[in-house]
């Protein structure tokens, strides 16, 4: 638009030549030259708009048809317990089973408790030197040294360090003047998994509460080896082997001083301490070892008779490594641990108590339904949207945005086809009149799976009938379903939801359109802009000589009136 400074004034001179006059002129070439390219732009934008929203729709209903397509859902499974004591899980894949478990004993870890200390700073080893110690489990121990003056909690200390699979710790009973008490607990239950602790080298830690006694004797004079010759007396402490010889005609008091005074050495001469004595109550020989696990006596030869005579019963030990005991469908299974892993493939039974359970495992059917009805659900919700895009109504005379486009129009073909085009052959076992059995052929298809199709095109969907068919053929049922849904993912692709699809290519169509259209029409006004600034400065210049005239026409009126009135 021209200057308004210069042309401020415009049409005061013609009345005729100003602004109004060029607006409408220009307004009326706007509607010839403009408004269709705006229409068609405007028509572009809806089009791309519907696109943009069916697209979106037809994507729901992809992410529907993956959740069947994958074969996920059908892998899933639910598991029922009747009965405590077992926990069961399972992973998706299982076959489906049902199965009882009776337990008859829990798995448990092997716990120790010590003698009572006035504090956990007691002093353990007091001994005047650092003394070598051993722990561990079942077989396999670790040497650890603890340090001259060392107290219950440096050795719980100690012993944690040393990682050899045993827990140590310390807990205040609140009895009595000694409440203090070490407590040990293998780390890993099972009857393999036993505690095996030598501290020989320590005073008495209370540990071993188990009093070896011998057979009876008369008095103390009386002689254990009467053999006519010599005897060998060992103790096998967690695989070390201490050993003594036995003289004949040695008495009990010889034979408990021997004890006493470290007789028993292994192969590298270390003396296993033990305190014995001579009870004369009973007139047996009692001694302990100071030292847990895996402990033997072998006195043959001799008249001790340590093994027959000895309750091997240690009040000490809280509780005793055992493995779990149980029947799988009445069949006797033992395992170390509570937690069976390696039982049924893909399935974790924890067993919680004694007891019996009964565990069905099976297919989760109602996620698959619940998938199937959401999937009809969406789909039906697009194949709306697609009619009202593709409409034609002869008496409205109203025409849906993609009225007649291929692309649209055969999409609900292709699904039905997918859905219902597929058939698949199959036997059944079947009976005649006569009771003789014979296999038929028979057909599966779509509404087997409880799918039907109205004369519009929406989807119905049998709850009833897909159960029936999953429970009578899971795995028909199954590979079918995957089959059509697997179908329909590929349609899906390449006419609505693939990155190179028909409407994702359509849709870049339609903003190339888009752009092409406001580019002519940003063209267009430009050059009415350029066209009407031309027409206003001429406007002007015709204007500005207009008035020229008018001045010059009233000058020469004033004059001749002036004439005229001088000559009267």
């Amino acid at each position: 638009m021209a200057d308004l400074g210069t042309l401020s004034s415009l049409g005061i001179g013609s009345g005729v030549l100003n602004y109004d006059v060029i607006d409408k002129l220009k307004n009326a070439d706007k509607d010839i030259m403009v408004k269709p390219l705006e229409d068609k732009l405007d028509l572009l934008k809806k089009k791309e708009s519907a696109l943009s929203q069916f697209i979106t729709i037809g994507s729901q209903v992809k992410t529907d048809i993956l959740d069947i397509a994958d074969g996920t859902l059908f892998a899933k499974v639910n598991t029922d317990v009747s009965g405590s004591s077992v926990s069961v899980d399972a992973n998706d894949g299982v076959t489906p089973q049902e199965f009882t478990i009776n337990v008859n004993q829990l798995a448990q870890n092997d716990v120790y408790e010590s003698n009572g200390f006035a504090s956990s700073d007691s002093v353990v080893n007091n001994t005047g030197s650092d003394v070598k110690l051993a722990i561990g489990i079942g077989g396999v121990t670790t040497e650890f040294t603890l340090q001259a003056g060392a107290t219950l909690q440096d050795l719980k200390d100690a012993i944690n360090n040393a990682n050899a699979g045993v827990t140590a710790s310390i807990i205040d009973t609140g009895i009595g003047d000694n409440p203090y008490k070490l407590v040990l607990k293998a780390d890993e239950t099972g009857k393999d998994n036993y505690i095996q602790f030598d501290y020989s080298a320590l005073e008495d830690l209370g540990f071993n509460a188990t009093n070896y006694t011998s057979a009876q004797f008369s008095s103390d004079t009386d002689v254990v080896n009467n053999s006519g010759s010599d005897q060998t007396f060992s103790i096998t402490v967690n695989g070390t082997q201490y050993s003594m010889s036995v003289a004949d005609g040695t008495t009990v008091s010889d034979f408990i001083s021997a004890l006493n005074n470290g007789d028993l050495k292994d192969s590298d001469g270390n003396s296993l301490k033990v305190n014995a004595s001579f009870n004369s109550d009973t007139g047996k020989i009692e001694f302990d070892v100071q030292a847990i696990g895996d402990i033997s006596i072998d006195d043959t030869g001799l008249l001790t008779n340590f093994n027959d005579n000895t309750d091997f019963t240690n009040s000490n030990r809280l509780q005793t490594a055992q493995d779990a005991l149980f029947t799988y469908n009445g069949v006797e299974v033992e395992r170390s641990s509570n937690t069976v892993e390696d039982l049924i493939t893909g399935v974790k039974i924890t067993l919680n108590s004694t007891g019996e359970s009964t565990v069905d495992i099976k297919n989760n059917v109602d996620d698959i339904v619940d998938a199937m009805k959401k999937f009809v659900a969406d789909y039906n919700a697009m194949i709306s949207n697609l009619q009202n895009l593709t409409a034609y109504d002869k008496d409205q005379k109203t025409v849906g945005l993609f009225q007649g486009d291929s692309d649209f129009t055969m999409l609900s073909s292709i699904f039905s086809n997918d859905l219902f085009g597929t058939i698949r052959s199959y036997t059944v076992d079947s009976t005649d009149r006569n009771g003789n059995s014979y296999q038929q052929n028979a057909l599966f298809s779509a509404a087997d799976l409880g799918f039907s199709m109205d004369r519009n095109g929406m989807l119905s969907f049998d709850e009833t009938k897909f159960r029936e068919s999953y429970q009578n053929n899971p795995d028909l049922t199954k590979s079918f379903s995957e089959d059509i849904f697997t179908k329909l993912k590929t349609d899906f692709d390449r006419t609505i939801t693939g990155d190179n699809s028909n409407l994702s290519l359509l849709d870049n169509q339609i903003k190339d359109e888009e752009k092409s259209y406001q580019d002519r029409i940003d063209a267009m006004n430009k050059y009415l802009e350029t066209k009407y600034e031309v027409m206003a400065k001429q406007f002007a210049a015709y204007d500005e000589m207009i008035n020229k005239f008018n001045t010059m026409s009233q000058s020469l009126n004033m004059a001749i009136e002036q004439t005229i009135n001088s000559k009267q």
